[in-house]
C-alpha cells in the first residue's frame, strides 16, 4: 500500500501502511472560561495502518476520511513541520 499526496504547489508525499501521522482540528475556544482563544486538538496520532477502516478497506478513502476531518498534519515521530490539509490538490493510489 502506498498512496500520494500531490499539494497545491506540485510537492509530492508518499504514504505507506508503518507511516507515522498526527492530525490536528483548529477550535476557537472564545464561549471558554480558560481565556485561550485559539487552540488544536489532536484528533490522530499513529502509524497509517492503526486507523480506522470506516466500512472500506480503500486505503484512499482512509486518508480522505482522517485528512478532510484535520485541519493539520505532520509525517514522521519527529517532525516539526505541519501541513495544512488545505494545501492538498489529490490523493492517489500508487
Amino acid at each position: 500500500m502506498s498512496i500520494i499526496i500531490t499539494f497545491i504547489n506540485g510537492e509530492k508525499l508518499r504514504i505507506k501502511a508503518d507511516t507515522y501521522i498526527r492530525t490536528s482540528k483548529a477550535l476557537s475556544s472564545r464561549f471558554s472560561d480558560e481565556g485561550d482563544t485559539y487552540y488544536l486538538e489532536q484528533i490522530f496520532e499513529g502509524n497509517f495502518e492503526d486507523g480506522k477502516q470506516y466500512n472500506s478497506i480503500d486505503e484512499v478513502a482512509k486518508i480522505e476520511g482522517l485528512l478532510g476531518t484535520s485541519d493539520w498534519f505532520s509525517i514522521g515521530k519527529d517532525s516539526t513541520r505541519s501541513l495544512k490539509t488545505s494545501s492538498i490538490m489529490s490523493i492517489e493510489r500508487e
